[in-house]
């Protein structure tokens, strides 16, 4: 520490004890260590974020409407607090006593500003350093050393989540990007290294004519990652996830062993880090299945006025799958909004009468855009009839189809990607929630286009809906409604300005909103920006959570891998 920064607590600072520091922060979900804190109320350079954070904590009980968005400026306060803190601090002694590792170690710079945040933009914390493995026996040794060293550890792939899932404060991170190779390709599966992205993934199958059978809309994502996160494409409302095609994982439990695991060997752990955030295992390797790719496919675009009748054709072409993939997206209503393709800047050729149509129409400040995509080709070309454009409800000329190959499909950027390219990074306060595709959710979904504002509520980000059939997804830890067929619905929100309050705002919102989702059977998608309470994670997996602490006690009884998915803290 800089002595020469470092008073008397009690000289230079009265809001509150540091006995009364640990008991207010302990409501908000926030346990420092004793030590911790008192270094905090000593250290002068700490005097601004901790007056800042003492204010909100003692400003009493904000009531219910508000104290969802206490509760995110109080954690972004204490963000705040820990980031000055760790300014000029010294690294962790344990640093000197690391093994000898193949691959590259970092503990400055590039690689650990980027191990410090995620797409989310919203969490932000400094691990002590960051390892590029060679191979997963490096994966292996650095979780034995934070086993017997007591260090909090966390992997990492392309980081597209929003809510710090993979960071850990003065820890370990484990960059899996550097595991990239695909080691095998057959005709039938290919295996590959879990730093993979998607794209190497569907670069090398294409190469054979082949392709996996469930497609991510953006493919610059991990396949560790997406397993450990669910891995949805807008075929999963009959194929389910990339959870559910695979044919076996090389995963590194909390114990550092290295097992490999398959629906017929080491069942309980293969089935334990799907959709879990690598809180049991970190995956290594996966066995993919591979199929052959379609020729083409043939895409429908249609604009709606209203969500009601975009969510009725949206409904029947899913529950009768009389389209091979289903996306839709909202956005606020403009011209831009009507005439461009989705994932995608390219203009569809519509009338400009039509489109004026539209905007001078009533019916609120919202468009809908859905897309129904055919396969031509392949093995499920001839499953159903080509979408039949003249049967879909949307505004008059305010539809276009046309046809691509497999593989530009594949490679489109998707909404949000595009917005950060154009409008430059922001944080995303997202709430991403499975809503069931009924009466009530409908109802849900039209009253809270009602109440929102495309530029004041979401910073005119991205709002996604796909469509999906519970029944298909096996992962026994990824919760859904007790519905035949739900939605994902993702507002994938843009704080703008990027300050602390205007991110709580959407953060509170978020709460709030995900509470009326509840109210009618809804469930959470968790690579969004959930609150890292305890008390959220055991209300998320309500009769399951006593299966999650012994799963834990049994894949990583030392406690070792850490980041938000779970509190377990």
């Amino acid at each position: 520490m800089d002595t020469d920064n470092v008073t008397n607590a009690s000289d230079t600072f009265e809001v509150m004890t540091l006995e009364q520091l640990m008991v207010e922060l302990k409501k908000w979900g926030i346990s420092p260590g004793h030590d911790q804190a008192a270094h905090f109320m000593a250290d002068g350079r700490c005097r601004v974020p901790l007056e800042a954070l003492c204010v909100l904590l003692e400003g009493g009980d904000p009531g219910p409407d508000l104290r969802r968005t206490r509760q995110a400026k109080v954690e972004l306060a204490w963000q705040a607090l820990l980031a000055r803190w760790r300014e000029g601090q010294p690294g962790p002694e344990w640093l000197g006593r690391l093994p000898s590792f193949d691959g590259a170690l970092s503990f400055s710079g590039e690689a650990m500003e980027r191990a410090s945040w995620d797409y989310g933009k919203v969490r932000h914390r400094i691990p002590a350093v960051v390892l590029r493995p060679a191979h997963s026996e490096d994966v292996a040794a650095a979780v034995r050393f934070c086993g017997e060293e007591g260090i909090g550890l966390s992997p990492r792939g392309f980081a597209h989540s929003a809510g710090g899932q993979m960071q850990v404060e003065g820890g370990f991170i484990i960059d899996m990007k550097s595991m990239q190779r695909v080691t095998t390709l057959e005709d039938e599966w290919c295996e590959v290294e879990a730093g993979a992205g998607w794209d190497v993934v569907l670069e090398a199958a294409m190469e054979q004519g082949r392709t996996p059978p469930i497609v991510t809309d953006w493919l610059k994502v991990s396949v560790g990652g997406t397993i450990s996160m669910g891995g949805f494409g807008f075929m999963s409302f009959w194929r389910g996830t990339q959870m559910d095609h695979l044919l076996e994982l090389e995963v590194v439990t909390g114990k550092g062993e290295l097992v490999r695991c398959s629906a017929r060997e080491q069942v309980e752990l293969f089935n334990a880090v799907k959709g879990t955030h690598g809180k049991f295992g970190i995956i290594t390797k996966a066995r993919i299945p591979l199929e052959p790719a379609p020729e083409a496919v043939r895409l429908v675009q249609a604009c709606y006025g209203d969500l009601r009748t975009m969510y009725a054709d949206f409904e029947r072409h899913a529950t009768q799958r009389s389209a091979d993939l289903i996306h839709a997206f909202a956005a606020e209503k403009s011209r831009p909004s009507i005439v461009t393709k989705m994932n995608s800047t390219e203009e569809l050729g519509f009338a400009e009468a039509d489109v004026q149509r539209l905007l001078q129409s009533g019916g609120g400040r919202w468009v809908f855009n859905l897309e129904l995509v055919d396969f031509i080709g392949g093995p499920h070309g001839d499953d159903h009839h080509p979408v039949a454009v003249e049967e879909l409800q949307c505004g008059e000329g305010l539809v276009q189809a046309w046809e691509m190959d497999w593989k530009s499909f594949c490679f489109r950027v998707p909404p949000l990607v595009l917005e950060e390219q154009f409008r430059g990074a922001a944080p995303h306060p997202e709430l991403c929630a499975w809503v069931p595709m009924n009466g009530n959710g409908l109802a849900l979904l039209e009253a809270e286009f009602e109440r929102m504002d495309p530029e004041a509520d979401t910073g005119n980000g991205p709002i996604l809906f796909f469509p999906l059939r519970s029944a298909m997804v096996g992962a026994p830890f990824f919760r859904l409604p007790d519905a035949e067929f739900c939605l994902f619905w993702g507002l994938l929100r843009r704080a703008e300005p990027a300050t602390a309050d205007r991110m709580a705002d959407l953060m509170g919102d978020n709460e709030a909103l995900y509470d009326r989702i509840r109210a009618i059977g809804g469930e959470r998608y968790l690579p969004d920006t959930p609150p890292e309470t305890r008390d959220f994670w055991i209300h998320h997996f309500a009769e399951q959570w006593p299966d999650i602490i012994s799963s834990r006690d049994r894949w990583d009884p030392s406690r070792v891998f850490r980041g938000s998915f779970g509190n377990f803290s």
